[in-house]
């Protein structure tokens, strides 16, 4: 499934494929999110940390679950560090599904509003 990759080496967020696990055969069976496949320094910090972030925009509501590693030993992410903070490690956003309350596929729309939370 496709998501956005807030990687400590590159310069810009990248729209990339997340590995998922299904539960079952059927169409609307819930997906599981392998986020393990595209956080890096496992040796590191092998615990991944999972929030969900909710955006009122309108009279829409989107569902994000974001997925980062952050610890004192790993490279300043340039993407997400402001003046006066530093942020060490990678950051993952996929789109939770209204129907489903699984992970989807990010749209257009999607990307445009993860960049504008992010690093807020």
């Amino acid at each position: 499934l496709r998501c956005r990759l807030y990687s400590r080496s590159c310069r810009r967020p990248q729209q990339v494929e997340m590995l998922t696990r299904c539960a079952g055969t059927d169409y609307g069976s819930l997906r599981f999110p392998i986020a393990e496949s595209l956080l890096q320094d496992a040796p590191l910090q092998p615990y991944i940390h999972d929030c969900e972030v909710i955006v009122h925009e309108g009279q829409h509501t989107y569902y994000y679950c974001v997925f980062f590693k952050r610890h004192c030993r790993l490279q300043t992410n340039a993407l997400l560090s402001s003046i006066g903070s530093e942020f060490r490690g990678d950051v993952v956003v996929m789109r939770i599904g209204t129907r489903t309350r699984s992970v989807v596929n990010m749209r257009a729309r999607d990307v445009v509003i993860t960049d504008y939370i992010i690093p807020r």
